[in-house]
């Protein structure tokens, strides 16, 4: 019996020496750690904020070691022409760090996976977040909660208290965010998953308040970064319900919304694609219906993909932005040499013979649907300074469009109008709804941009070697424009 409780406590001993030995080591390179940290933290948000106005940055302030726990000090600059007088805002945080390689925050929770540190971070009140602290009632409004594994992967939850404020100029009532967030060293693999609860927003104007209100918003997204350095694999985001209401304007909402995407990298290209859904979308308090679309993109060389991304951050994007906020018309002023650049990559891009498709788009009422597809083969012309006919041969390969119209679709649409109109008839109601889709398949007929075949206006285009197949009546491209032209005239005309 002595003998095992002799070896228990050897073991007690041992086992407290060793976690003592790790708190100590982890102490030691704490603050190497951190300054990696950092350092990758501000090239990170250095990129996101590529072609835009303004900048932000992350220092540490200071770190007080100790055996089992260290407290660090950050502050996190920002600075924009359109925040604070485009003077810099300030944010401190404190850092709670917990040595590893046994937590006591993980080991109460019975989480007993060896990790490096575990930080317990909140936002410090100053001048430039006390009215924040003050609609949480003092709390701390963020906080994060992180562990850091010794091969410095990372996992942890950031939190926004929920607040609200009323003020000259509207109100915002805010039901708190919550983002998970896990990354493996070097950042080579990323996973976030958030949930937003509630947000609504009333913004005064010139013309009246505008109001938007958001339920019950998720995502999850991440992925592993490939050869081009973007991350690879599914993100989604969903929303329960949008409404947006203008000044003066009916309200327009939209149910259940979700975004999927997916990046993959094929030879060397990078192929994508995104869809949008709308289960229901409804004007004025009257439902219309669903709405999808969904986008292909595919053979598009990583490296001039990746090229023009960083030119357009860098010199378009900015110019974009100063012209639009003093209401200017835009038109991008590039040097020389950026041109040079910019026809280079565009060159390579073209040379892998790019894929664009927008597979489906559609809108679905009660009675019926409608839909439109149109897929591009883009080619590599052997100059970009040739004639607009030769140019488009040689850039444009092949192109297919199809619309497809639903009468009974247009009907309810046309129902819709009436009853927004104050019509109340029921039968004058459904008298101009079937007017209206008669009068659209008259349209198409009469200028020959599609053909009624049965309950459906169709039109069609196939483009190739500069023959354009419109519904059925080949001609080259130019003569497809003229003839297009000469419709719009027309129309404008009326008739």
């Amino acid at each position: 019996m002595k003998k095992s409780v002799n070896i228990a406590v050897g073991v007690v001993i041992v086992a407290g020496a060793l976690i003592s030995a790790g708190a100590w080591y982890t102490g030691t390179r704490l603050e190497g750690v951190l300054g990696d940290a950092v350092q990758q933290g501000n090239q990170q948000i250095q990129a996101a904020f590529a072609g835009h106005d303004g900048s932000a940055s992350v220092e540490l302030l200071s770190l007080d070691r100790h055996f089992f726990t260290s407290t660090a000090h950050y502050k996190f600059k920002l600075q924009n022409p359109k925040l604070n007088d485009g003077q810099p805002v300030e944010l401190l945080f404190v850092d709670n760090i917990e040595h590893g390689p046994f937590p006591w925050s993980r080991v109460k929770t019975l989480n007993l996976v060896p990790v490096m540190a575990a930080s317990n971070m909140e936002l410090e009140k100053n001048v430039y977040s006390e009215k924040w602290f003050a609609m949480t009632n003092g709390q701390a409004p963020l906080t994060g909660h992180f562990s850091m594994g010794y091969d410095r992967a990372a996992q942890g939850r950031v939190e926004l208290l929920p607040f609200q404020f009323n003020d000259q100029n509207g109100s915002f009532a805010f039901s708190g965010f919550t983002l998970n967030a896990s990354g493996s060293a070097n950042g080579e693999k990323l996973e976030a998953n958030g949930v937003l609860g509630s947000l609504d927003v009333t913004a005064t104007s010139e013309e009246g308040p505008v109001h938007l209100i958001l339920r019950d918003l998720t995502f999850n997204t991440g992925g592993t970064k490939g050869k081009s350095g973007f991350y690879l694999g599914h993100s989604d985001a969903k929303v329960t319900s949008a409404t947006f209401q203008g000044a003066g304007q009916p309200p327009v909402q939209f149910k259940d919304f979700v975004n999927t995407s997916l990046l993959q990298e094929v030879e060397g290209n990078l192929n994508a694609q995104v869809t949008y859904d709308i289960g229901n979308i409804s004007f004025d308090g009257k439902d219309i219906g669903s709405s999808q679309m969904l986008w292909k993109f595919s053979n598009f060389d990583i490296a001039s993909t990746k090229n023009l991304l960083q030119i357009y951050q860098e010199k378009i994007q900015p110019q974009a932005q100063a012209a639009a906020a003093v209401g200017e018309s835009y038109t991008p002023q590039l040097s020389a040499a950026d041109r040079a650049l910019v026809q280079e990559q565009v060159g390579k891009l073209l040379a892998a013979q790019p894929h664009i498709e927008l597979e489906k788009l559609s809108l679905k009422t009660a009675s019926g649907e409608s839909h439109f597809s149109l897929s591009m083969d883009l080619g590599n012309p052997t100059s970009l300074d040739q004639p607009g006919s030769a140019l488009l041969k040689q850039l444009l390969t092949q192109a297919d469009a199809k619309l497809v119209l639903s009468k009974a679709m247009i009907g309810d649409l046309a129902t819709l109008q009436a009853q927004s109109a104050g019509l109340t008839d029921p039968a004058a109601i459904a008298q101009q709804a079937q007017d209206a889709a008669e009068t659209v398949g008259g349209m198409a007929i009469m200028l020959q941009v599609g053909k009624v075949e049965g309950d459906n206006i169709v039109a069609s285009l196939h483009y190739t070697d500069d023959v354009v197949d419109f519904n059925g009546e080949n001609m080259t491209a130019q003569q497809f424009a003229a003839a297009m032209m000469g419709k719009v005239v027309m129309f404008k005309r009326g008739y």
